[in-house]
């Protein structure tokens, strides 16, 4: 708490709350301005954009990537019946 009587608040809290919603193109231009100002200056807040945006674009691959047939097969044989 500062002299004043009022809560800080940590860029990079901030930052965490403001990060799905920015890879997620859903913030104003300001709140989007006020993320990449961060960003540009803190490199653990840059580090964790980038890993989530790894995260996002490996997740979009493995949706759209057919399995193996043999992988499949696998799958189906450790499903246990139901009856």
């Amino acid at each position: 708490m500062s002299f004043s009587g009022r809560i800080e608040v940590d860029p990079c809290d901030k930052c965490e709350e403001m990060l799905q919603p920015y890879l997620d193109k859903q913030l104003s231009d300001a709140e989007r301005a006020q993320a990449e100002a961060h960003l540009e200056l803190c490199s653990y807040c840059r580090k964790r954009y980038v890993f989530e945006e790894r995260l996002r674009m490996f997740v979009r691959q493995a949706a759209v990537e057919e399995m193996p047939p043999h992988l499949k097969q696998k799958l189906s044989d450790l499903r246990t019946p139901l009856f």
